[in-house]
């Protein structure tokens, strides 16, 4: 249970299913993820002055750290849990926005897509002052829902639409054949597209793994974490009961 410099991409899984589908072979499977997730980035909270923020590595796990042991939180899961983080750390600002993009392509949280935007904002600005602590709202912890990431999501879209219009043209072919075809083409092209792109979409990250309860949890963080010479950080902790089709995209 440490930190881990990994890559992320989609899973062998997805791009399983994704080869079958270009071979009209579909299938049904299930990527949804359900829990919750905490994330802190650079621009959260903290002091800020004219010239940015720095936000540690160190000190964004602080944070996250905070939020496993507060047993104030009555949504926070006090079972055993699996949780998976995701950091993005650098320490220069063009490397962090490079690496963000590619992120926010295959997991659009909205720590990481918006860490991308100020970072593109404020990439020409010097930072000079150091984020003793950034704040995460309380309670942090929301009622177990629907984490799929974004690119699970489309993936399914795909699959539904394959498997509508497969199963429209068996059903009657000399009626619905024409009315389908006048769409397919438009759909499988806008189709094709997000597939491409998450099939290109890989970017270098810190991994943590763990399963336990957050207290446990909690106490391991700070294992293997990036040096605190990388001062641009963007950390999302997803926490569930099966996190594996997150799991699959770290390699």
């Amino acid at each position: 249970m440490m930190w881990q410099k990994r890559l992320l991409k989609l899973s062998p899984q997805m791009r399983d299913k994704l080869a079958d589908i270009q071979r009209g072979n579909v299938q049904p499977v299930n990527l949804a993820v359900t829990g919750t997730k905490l994330g802190v980035h650079n621009w959260t909270h903290g002091s800020k002055t004219k010239d940015g923020r720095y936000l540690s590595p160190e000190n964004a796990i602080k944070a996250i750290s905070a939020k496993f042991a507060d047993t104030s939180d009555k949504n926070r899961p006090t079972n055993s849990v699996d949780v998976v983080g995701i950091m993005v750390s650098t320490q220069n600002i063009d490397d962090f926005i490079t690496q963000l993009e590619q992120v926010a392509v295959l997991l659009p949280d909205p720590v990481f897509k918006q860490s991308y935007d100020y970072a593109k904002s404020q990439k020409d600005l010097a930072t000079t002052k150091m984020i003793k602590m950034p704040t995460v709202g309380y309670p942090a912890f929301s009622p177990g829902a629907d984490i799929t990431p974004a690119s699970a999501q489309s993936l399914n879209g795909v699959m539904r639409n394959a498997n509508a219009m497969a199963m429209a043209v068996r059903g009657d072919p000399t009626t619905l054949i024409n009315n389908i075809l006048q769409k397919k083409a438009k759909k499988e092209e806008e189709n094709q597209q997000k597939v491409n792109k998450l099939l290109s979409a890989q970017a270098s990250i810190y991994a943590y793994q763990a399963t336990g309860t957050l207290e446990q949890i909690a106490l391991t963080l700070q294992a293997g974490k990036p040096s605190s010479a990388y001062v641009y950080t963007a950390l999302v902790m997803y926490v569930g009961n099966d996190l594996s089709n997150i799991r699959g995209m770290i390699v």
